[in-house]
Parts: C-alpha cells; sequence; structure tokens
C-alpha cells in the first residue's frame, strides 16, 4: 500500500526529512502486518514477512533516538503561544 507523501509543515529540514522516513517505515510496518493477516501463507513466506519486521521495528528503534525527541520538542518550543 503506497500512501501519498505530502508535504509536513515543519520549518526545521532535518525533522522534515525524519519525520517522512518515519512516516515511510511506519506505512511499511502497516503493509507487513496485514500481509501476516492473510490466509494460507507458507512457513517461508510468514519467516519472511517476520523477518522484515525484525528489520523495521530495529530500524524504528534507532530512528526515534533522542535526537528525534530533542528535534520534535524544539519545534514545539518555537511554537506561539
Amino acid at each position: 500500500m503506497q500512501l501519498v507523501t505530502k508535504t509536513l509543515n515543519i520549518q526545521n529540514e532535518t525533522l522534515n526529512t525524519l519525520l517522512s522516513e518515519l512516516q515511510e517505515e511506519c506505512q511499511n510496518v502497516i503493509s507487513l502486518t496485514h500481509q501476516l493477516q492473510l490466509q494460507d501463507l507458507s512457513d517461508r513466506q510468514r519467516g519472511e514477512i517476520l523477518s522484515q519486521l525484525l528489520v523495521s521495528t530495529i530500524h524504528l528503534n534507532t530512528h526515534c533516538d533522542q535526537d528525534l525527541q530533542d528535534l520534535i520538542a524544539d519545534e514545539i518550543e518555537v511554537l506561539p503561544d
């Protein structure tokens, strides 16, 4: 499932890029979990999907580190009251 990527209303280009990548990886996880709901998957297919999910979760874990959290907090800080 490919969703249309829209420009984020974020001033910081680094945060904009990181959030776009996060969105893409989350869409990948959703697609993989949907695939796991399919009936009649072979053990090999299930193993391939689970392997891809493992890679995605590792990517998400490293992607959502303190630097990303700090960039989001910085963006919140510059919002007008």
